[in-house]
């Protein structure tokens, strides 16, 4: 079987990585990497910039008035919502064709907007880390021209032995399979050079907040710091159709055995994660608290 997977991830890299993409190394040692769940507002509420160790975040954080408080100096986003929409959409949310099969993303959509926006207005050195993919895409290129600093990697998912993924991931050809945003985050700090990595509001609690309607409808009740709202929402595709349970809890199994697969690598690279995250689900990293 690892044969098997090392031969069709060397395919998949022939296909579709890129070899020569522009590289950056990281100045600092430490970085703090701030995930969007309940407890980061307590480290939020208490954070001081700190040059030497920087702030790495993900997602709607820039959406938030902490946005302009912390000043992240490294931001990812890896998810099709956020990179793959039209100028049309940018101006107005109500254009995504999404839209149509789910009505109740448009909230996402106008909230994905200020997003960009407020990268936009950023008065300090920010780098945008995002897939080598969406580098055609109208918000790439726009942010472009506003002299974002961009740094596009390779998300093609590398499976096979050991040894082998160890070295396409050094090379940057490819990367462990992210389930979610801070997989990403993780294997993209390890690969800039850190040395201790941080990570605060990673609570992963998701499937406490999953709810079971009476009509089998799967839904969850959002509890992000920086709360997209109160109600809960339906658990859908992006074609419309419900996501089941099954396929619920294999997403998070592929989200947890991520992180394990992310502290081999680190270790492989010599580089420390600590989770600083009270009440954290994760279980790959050891627990250490941000001095």
């Amino acid at each position: 079987m690892k044969i098997i997977d090392t031969l069709l991830s060397l395919v998949k890299i022939t296909l579709k990585s890129k070899f020569f993409l522009k590289e950056f190394h990281a100045s600092e040692k430490s970085v703090v990497i701030v995930g969007n769940g309940p407890s980061a507002k307590g480290f939020l509420d208490n954070y001081k910039l700190d040059e030497q160790m920087p702030t790495m975040c993900v997602n709607m954080f820039a959406a938030t008035p902490s946005f302009q408080t912390i000043k992240p100096k490294y931001y990812l986003m890896s998810d099709h919502a956020f990179l793959d929409f039209s100028e049309e959409v940018f101006n107005d949310a109500t254009k995504l064709p999404r839209l149509k099969k789910q009505p109740d993303f448009l909230q996402i959509q106008e909230l994905i907007n200020s997003v960009w926006k407020s990268i936009f207005l950023a008065n300090w050195e920010l780098i945008l880390f995002i897939p080598q993919i969406y580098k055609n895409t109208f918000i790439a290129n726009y942010a472009l021209s506003k002299n974002i600093k961009i740094q596009f990697y390779n998300y093609t998912v590398v499976k096979g032995f050991t040894g082998f993924e160890n070295f396409i991931y050094k090379k940057k050809f490819g990367s462990p399979q992210s389930q979610n945003v801070i997989n990403s985050c993780i294997f993209q700090a390890i690969n800039l050079g850190f040395k201790s990595i941080y990570l605060v509001g990673a609570d992963n609690n998701f499937h406490l907040n999953m709810i079971v309607d009476d009509n089998n409808q799967l839904q969850f009740a959002d509890d992000h710091f920086y709360k997209v709202n109160k109600k809960t929402t339906p658990q859908l595709h992006a074609n419309g159709t419900p996501v089941k349970m099954h396929e619920f809890f294999l997403s998070l199994h592929k989200a947890f055995y991520a992180h394990h697969r992310l502290q081999q690598y680190a270790e492989y690279m010599g580089v420390k994660i600590y989770n600083a995250t009270k009440g954290s689900f994760i279980d790959a990293y050891p627990r250490k608290e941000i001095q």
